[in-house]
């Protein structure tokens, strides 16, 4: 169920780690690197009502002089190359694990989607320190090959000088492609798979929340929980695959562990 390139991928970010490290000042003087891995519980497939586990690497980068900023789980490989502080720019890139009707018998008769690596860009704003508004747009590269894009908002909290709490919404939009890639059903396949043919369209695919908790250690080491709930909606919703074998609601649960060093240092 789980893609041997995608625990691949999670390794090498995670063996780039350094053994030890120096608590990070608070002026740097050069581009302050976050590397690190996430592990949850994840849908099956999108519209899948049963949990598998994802391996993701993680991934940001900071400007000398800029302040740190806050990050979160599903931000994806974010490496900022404009960072004013208050607005952050740069390429995005995520994973998508394949879909296999070999790891699912309730995908009998469908076609399999590989292993997609989805690369762009996205933009931040933080109007007041403790609000974050972020917007994505990536193409897929491999498995569905379509535009998405997901824009959402954290709401953040600091109780305590190592604490950071955070919670907000989250939307995800994909194109027809996309849409017909994951949810329509073919006439071949509802010969093959029993569900009736369907022609999926692309928009507001699914919406929800998400929210997290981090705990800063000593020498730059990070650990989050975090949680996200997703509806799915539009032709995601209705589509044949979701209605009787999968379901509209969709749980994420998980950690990470991240470690920032500063280059030069």
């Amino acid at each position: 169920m789980l893609s041997r390139a995608l625990i691949l991928a999670a390794a090498l970010g995670l063996a780039t780690l350094p053994a030890s490290s120096q608590t990070l000042p608070e002026a740097a003087n050069g581009w302050t690197v976050t590397l690190g891995g996430t592990v949850a519980a994840v849908p099956l497939w999108t519209g899948s009502s049963r949990l598998g586990p994802m391996i993701m690497p993680r991934l940001s980068l900071r400007a000398p002089g800029a302040p740190e900023r806050f990050s979160s789980f599903d931000d994806g490989i974010s490496p900022a190359l404009v960072d004013l502080g208050w607005f952050r720019l740069g390429p995005n890139i995520g994973i998508v694990g394949a879909r296999r009707a070999g790891d699912d018998a309730r995908l009998a008769g469908l076609a399999n989607v590989g292993l997609t690596i989805e690369a762009g860009a996205f933009a931040e704003l933080f109007p007041v320190e403790w609000l974050r508004l972020r917007a994505a747009v990536r193409h897929g590269i491999g498995g569905h090959a379509a535009l998405v894009g997901n824009a959402g908002a954290d709401v953040i909290w600091r109780p305590a000088q190592r604490w950071t709490v955070s919670a907000g919404p989250r939307a995800f939009f994909g194109s027809d492609r996309y849409a017909s890639t994951y949810f329509s059903v073919s006439p071949t396949e509802s010969l093959a798979s029993g569900l009736t043919a369907y022609s999926a369209r692309g928009g507001l695919l699914r919406y929800g929340a998400a929210a997290q908790v981090a705990y800063a250690f000593d020498g730059g080491w990070t650990v989050t929980g975090f949680a996200a709930y997703e509806r799915l909606t539009g032709s995601a919703a209705s589509a044949p695959l979701v209605a009787q074998r999968g379901s509209v609601n969709q749980l994420t649960v998980g950690s990470s562990v991240t470690y920032s060093f500063t280059l030069g240092r």
